[in-house]
């Protein structure tokens, strides 16, 4: 009697009758691949090195054809750019999808309704207090620039309550023209921190860490570190 033998193949005919694909970002600085242990200069020709850069997402979303805007997950991701695995989000972006959207930051009620776990443990160092809530964003890093104890600069943008909310929603229109690639890339231009929307200087501002003016100049900054182009 003759054997048969049957390969189910429904995981991957459920990708691609779904047609979805993978979201990730990729760290940069002006259109090349950034990397930790280069130093690199800012717009006001400041040279520098970051040595720890974090943000939180939440709030993620997407349009379709139809312009209905549908939640894609309520979680929150810590991205961390040291730590590669971070930098893929753990869900799916439907290929219909014409724009996806994206806070930068913690909503006011995970700041004020107790202690969190998972990304947002306090442990994480991405918390202040319970009256100022967590940090949205960090950059830390040394440059010559900067006055301070071994030249470091240190930026810990945070704030929830109007006038000084550094929450930012980025929204991203997908090109038509997205290939055939299983992976949409979120290009991340660290360059921007300086220079997206306000001119921030290391020898004129080398640290924040409280909410307030500062904050708010960085938190329009860091809104436009981020694009989509065309996939190969």
């Amino acid at each position: 009697m003759k054997s048969v033998i049957l390969i189910i193949l429904l995981p991957c005919f459920s990708m691609m009758a779904m047609g979805q694909t993978k979201l990730a970002f990729q760290m940069e600085w002006n259109g090349h691949q950034w990397h930790p242990d280069s130093s690199y200069q800012n717009a006001a020709g400041e040279t520098l090195q970051i040595n720890r850069l974090q943000f939180y997402t939440s709030q993620w979303k997407y349009i379709n054809a139809n312009n209905d805007t549908i939640d894609l997950t309520t979680a929150h991701f810590l991205m961390n750019a040291f730590a590669m695995a971070s930098l893929s989000l753990p869900f799916d972006l439907p290929k219909n999808a014409k724009t996806v959207l994206f806070n930068v930051g913690v909503e006011k009620d995970k700041n004020t309704s107790g202690i969190q776990t998972g990304v947002l443990d306090p442990s994480l160092g991405m918390f202040w207090t319970w009256r100022t809530g967590y940090i949205m964003a960090k950059m830390h890093g040394v440059s010559s620039n900067a006055k301070t104890a071994g030249n470091r600069f240190s930026y810990e943008v945070g704030g929830f309550e109007p006038p000084f909310d550094a929450v930012r929603t980025i929204v991203l229109n997908l090109p038509s023209g997205k290939g055939s690639s299983n992976q949409t890339i979120i290009h991340t231009n660290l360059a921007a921190w300086f220079n997206g929307k306000h001119p921030i200087q290391i020898s004129q501002t080398p640290n924040c860490h409280n909410a307030g003016k500062l904050a708010m100049l960085l938190a329009d900054n860091y809104a436009t570190l981020f694009s989509i182009v065309n996939q190969p």
